[in-house]
């Protein structure tokens, strides 16, 4: 049964997860990845979720390039793929909210979090005049997932929504959704939100007036 808690870990998931499901070798996991050096309280917040949520334990492990959090479960497997989410090698280009998610806005609201939290971001550009103008950027190589973003940004929750996307390299098209300036950081906090704290974090240093450097 979907929730808002579990909206948010398949928005994880979207955003920089992957679902491995190969019956033929009896692998059936959830694996995302994340900044060794910075995500670390995010990637426990994570399993926590997935224990509260499915009652799983979460395998949480560092190599030379990444942080890395697997959970093993053929049940949690089958049912992130009732909602047909491409797993394996099939979802960069592929995936997308699924329909039930899009129908909530309450789900909604935390999925969109939890790929913000894994597959965006929050900076702040130099523009002359000040060093510290926020935005909240989404980048994707999924056609249907940005506009999906996109739309649900613009018509559900009436943001001013910047969207773009350029191709890298050979043949990656890159879709990038933003959210751009004071007000439209506040409406974000205010309705969205980050459960990540390598972008939370910012937010509070933006807020206490700190200097830019």
């Amino acid at each position: 049964m979907l929730n808002e808690k579990r909206s948010e870990l398949i928005g994880a998931i979207i955003g920089d997860g992957g679902i491995r499901f190969a019956p033929k070798f009896h692998q059936y996991y959830v694996e995302m990845t994340g900044n060794k050096k910075y995500e670390r309280e995010y990637f426990q917040y994570l399993a926590d979720l997935f224990m509260q949520e499915f009652n799983l334990t979460s395998n949480i492990r560092e190599d030379k390039r990444a942080l890395r959090l697997r959970v093993y479960s053929k049940d949690l497997v089958l049912w992130l793929r009732s909602f047909n989410l491409p797993y394996n090698k099939e979802k960069c280009k592929n995936i997308f909210i699924p329909e039930e998610i899009l129908k909530n806005t309450d789900f909604l609201t935390s999925c969109i979090r939890g790929i913000t939290d894994t597959d965006g971001s929050l900076f702040f550009a130099n523009k002359g005049y000040r060093k510290d103008y926020p935005t909240v950027e989404i980048s994707t190589t999924s056609n249907v997932l940005a506009f999906q973003i996109r739309d649900a940004l613009k018509d559900i929750f009436d943001f001013r929504v910047g969207f773009r996307n350029f191709t890298q390299g050979s043949f990656h098209k890159i879709y990038r959704i933003s959210i751009n300036g004071d007000k439209m950081l506040e409406k974000w906090m205010a309705t969205i939100g980050f459960s990540n704290n390598r972008n939370f974090d910012k937010y509070r240093k933006y807020k206490s007036n700190e200097k830019w450097g």
